[in-house]
């Protein structure tokens, strides 16, 4: 199974998230910056992160989501669908069936 990267500046945030997810088997690295974040994907020659979960908000709104990327796609990111977006705060089964259909 490919390893998830969650990107978030609240350590809180990062802790609830990936005990949640390592619940579910999956694997979780956690970084509080994007600059961390684009070291380990620049590093991650063997393609292990499957997914890519960054704090931010969504389009046309102060909202702060979650917006999930495949690292495959690290050129012409579309950040117009809301489909990608996971809206805060969301519940547990939320955040996994979104992780789910993401993967």
């Amino acid at each position: 199974m490919k390893t998830i990267m969650v990107v978030d500046d609240e350590a809180s945030i990062l802790e609830e998230v990936k005990s949640c997810l390592e619940e579910d088997d999956f694997e979780v690295v956690t970084v509080n910056s994007s600059r961390k974040a684009l070291e380990l994907m620049e590093d991650d020659k063997e393609e292990n992160f499957g997914l890519i979960l960054i704090d931010t908000s969504m389009p046309n709104s102060s909202a702060p989501a979650f917006f999930s990327m495949k690292p495959k796609a690290k050129k012409n990111i579309d950040t117009s669908k809301e489909e990608d977006f996971l809206q805060k705060p969301f519940t547990k089964e939320q955040l996994l069936d979104f992780v789910k259909n993401k993967m």
